[in-house]
């Protein structure tokens, strides 16, 4: 359960979006002046906006999951977003796609016997030796694959058939059998560009009985009685100070929830949903459980 905030958990709730843009900006400044300073290359912060943005998010996501790391601590009780995903990502099965696994930090989560494949799409080729290594570490290696792709199908599709292990060879047959028996969406569709196609492109990869797995920060429900008009205030003051250039294009206010249930209404909806909401007093609440696609 989510333990309930105290007084000062609130105003964390409320300014820690500012301390972790403060921590991105400052990798963004750096990588900045190494390609003057070092590099000669004086017209790159004009020129290489979204290489320098990629590189020092990169270096920013190293040291936030190390960190993130060093401070989660299991238990019954939901202190922070990282708690969530110990009895989530427990659940994966089959044949698994990570949707931008980052540098790897979830996959002491993915051990599991019953999973027999990991397709990791990371489109920020600066974090595949990090994810890679972690591979190796966790015992992963010969079942994990590194994807240099976003979860758009347009990528991810061509990214599949590279691997050469003709994981979408019976889906080029008949698409209805999709791919994927679980799908992990961990902080991540807060930045895919056109989150709602994205969605039902995931949706349609899905094998028939397959599951999405989310553990996602949300739009704060500011309109119901656990959410918080001044969060929800607070995410369009961040967004407006420059939170989705620092973070990759995260952006703070998406209704992750609406997008995940309107794919499935094509086939008349999901047959299990089982969401829930956590931290509705934050800038940054989440939305974490799992949708099962109809058999």
């Amino acid at each position: 359960m989510t333990t309930p905030p105290s007084f000062g958990g609130r105003l964390k709730g409320i300014f820690e979006p500012a301390q972790l843009m403060t921590w991105a900006m400052s990798h963004y400044i750096r990588v900045c002046a190494e390609a003057i300073f070092k590099e000669g290359k004086i017209l790159a912060p004009i020129f290489q906006i979204q290489q320098l943005r990629d590189k020092a998010f990169g270096r920013f996501w190293v040291e936030f999951s190390k960190e993130e790391s060093s401070t989660s601590k299991p238990g019954k009780k939901v202190n922070g977003s990282s708690d969530l995903l110990p009895p989530l990502l427990r659940t994966a099965s089959g044949i698994v796609l990570d949707i931008g696994p980052g540098t790897g930090t979830q996959m002491p989560l993915l051990r599991s016997q019953s999973i027999k494949t990991i397709y990791g799409a990371e489109p920020c080729r600066g974090l595949h030796e990090k994810l890679q290594l972690r591979a190796e570490a966790e015992g992963l290696s010969s079942k994990y694959h590194i994807l240099p792709s976003g979860a758009a199908a347009s990528e991810l599709l061509p990214a599949l058939r590279a691997t050469g292990t003709g994981i979408t060879d019976a889906y080029d047959l008949d698409a209805k059998k999709g791919i994927f028996d679980t799908i992990l969406c961990v902080r991540v569709l807060c930045s895919v560009p056109e989150m709602q196609r994205t969605v039902d492109e995931l949706y349609g990869l899905l094998k028939p009985g397959g599951k999405i797995l989310v553990a996602e920060h949300v739009v704060n429900p500011w309109r119901t009685a656990k959410g918080s008009l001044l969060a929800r205030a607070m995410q369009g003051v961040y967004q407006v100070l420059g939170w989705s250039f620092f973070s990759a294009d995260c952006a703070l206010n998406r209704d992750t929830e609406g997008a995940l249930l309107r794919a499935a209404e094509r086939d008349g909806g999901w047959e299990i949903v089982d969401l829930e909401r956590h931290f509705s007093w934050s800038v940054m609440p989440y939305v974490s459980g799992s949708l099962v696609k109809r058999g």
